[in-house]
């Protein structure tokens, strides 16, 4: 019998997360009655541990990913142009946010959600706690991983450089090598403290409208996305969608924009004919372009503030809100479940998410990870072919303005030795 425990155990361990996820939602549904006080909270004393970890660490992983890949452009040309990039993923990621809002309102606002009463205090505590010191914000962070990384980017230094790639491995370590593994036990604690509550079948019944408002959003704007790509042009947009299919099956599949990253360049190449381009914005974009988390977590996190009792937030609220998980992107870990981690902290000031509420929104985001990932691939798939268009455009006009200029000198010119 135990023999058979360990090996279903290991079967288990091998699943991918969201799959892992599913299997503990369905047993603490079913089981979760039957676990001992004493071990519940030790699982959730557990998860609040962990989380404790996570916060501590993640200024510094915010940090350290946006000095190192800042740090790592030392031409200025490059820079510019990695500039004018950057810039067009935070308007992209920024609007798609401001498309879910939309969207919120239309649909999460006349949504049958079950509110939760936060007067029931749970019997569930945790066996112990300790509040580790926060060293740095996360906001903090971000600004100081955006300036200093400027900065040393036009005063590259060896040192800074080595000082750089130590620190993005140890955030990377912790992240891929600590945290992610841990994630199933991490959700397990928060997930018996929901059963134990009586939240989790409300949120269980919530959560299948959810997915179907998220997943027709998605579409809807992808779809319009790739017609405004295709100039409306019926053949361009078929073509378009035939090269990026096996994209979103392998999305679909690895839960990884990165695992999917050679086909989607494949893809781009195809669908844009320019191989530099291509390869400038598919593996800058893969991990901060998220078009995908950009629709879901807002929707989700929308739906949850009305199902706990708070009012809709303000189109001023939710734009500071915004802007802030615009940047944040640019500082996610590439491993499954990553896109939800650095947003936590955001989600906790500027839309006032409490612990029950974090909880919650991280198991639903594993949950919807595979769908979420096809959303991102797809969106980065489209957004290639935009900005080849988009740089095509500048450098005619670019010209055009240089034949002006050297067409105006002659004239003066002439005009000069008339005179």
């Amino acid at each position: 019998m135990n023999k058979f425990m360990v090996a279903t155990v290991r079967k288990v361990v091998g699943l991918n997360m969201s799959v892992q996820l599913l299997i503990i939602l369905i047993a603490t549904i079913l089981f979760g009655d039957l676990l001992p006080m004493g071990v519940k909270s030790f699982f959730f004393s557990t998860s609040v541990f962990l989380k404790e970890c996570l916060l501590f660490v993640l200024p510094i992983v915010i940090f350290g990913h946006l000095f190192s890949c800042l740090i790592n452009i030392q031409s200025k040309k490059t820079l510019a142009l990695m500039f004018l990039l950057f810039g067009i993923i935070c308007v992209s990621n920024y609007f798609s946010t401001l498309v879910a809002y939309s969207i919120g309102i239309f649909k999460i606002t006349n949504m049958n959600l079950v509110g939760v009463d936060l007067g029931l205090k749970s019997e569930l505590l945790p066996l112990f706690s300790y509040k580790l010191p926060q060293l740095l914000s996360n906001q903090q962070g971000l600004i100081l991983g955006l300036l200093l990384g400027s900065i040393f980017s036009f005063f590259p230094n060896n040192r800074v450089s080595k000082y750089s790639d130590g620190l993005q491995k140890v955030s990377n370590f912790f992240i891929e090598k600590f945290f992610i593994p841990l994630l199933p036990v991490f959700s397990f604690g928060f997930i018996l403290k929901m059963q134990h509550d009586g939240v989790l079948d409300q949120i269980v019944k919530t959560s299948l409208p959810l997915i179907s408002i998220i997943v027709a959003t998605s579409i809807v704007y992808l779809l319009f996305l790739f017609s405004v790509a295709a100039n409306f042009n019926y053949k361009k947009f078929i073509s378009y969608l035939k090269n990026v299919l096996p994209v979103g099956i392998m999305g679909f599949s690895t839960m990884s924009s990165l695992a999917t990253m050679p086909l989607t360049l494949k893809a781009a190449e195809k669908n844009t004919n320019d191989v530099d381009v291509s390869r400038l914005v598919i593996p800058t974009a893969s991990n901060v372009h998220l078009v995908g988390d950009s629709i879901a977590i807002p929707l989700v996190a929308l739906s949850l503030l009305l199902g706990f009792g708070n009012e809709f937030p303000s189109f001023a609220v939710y734009s500071l809100f915004a802007i802030y998980f615009a940047l944040a992107k640019f500082s996610v870990a590439a491993v499954p479940g990553g896109g939800i981690l650095v947003m936590l902290p955001v989600l906790e000031q500027y839309l006032g998410f409490t612990d029950e509420m974090l909880n919650i929104i991280t198991a639903l985001y594993i949950v919807f990870d595979p769908v979420v990932t096809v959303i991102n691939v797809l969106g980065n798939s489209v957004l290639v072919i935009l900005i080849a268009k988009m740089f095509k455009k500048l450098s005619l006009v670019k010209k055009y303005l240089g034949l002006m200029i050297a067409n105006f000198g002659i004239k003066a010119k002439y005009f000069l030795k008339r005179v």
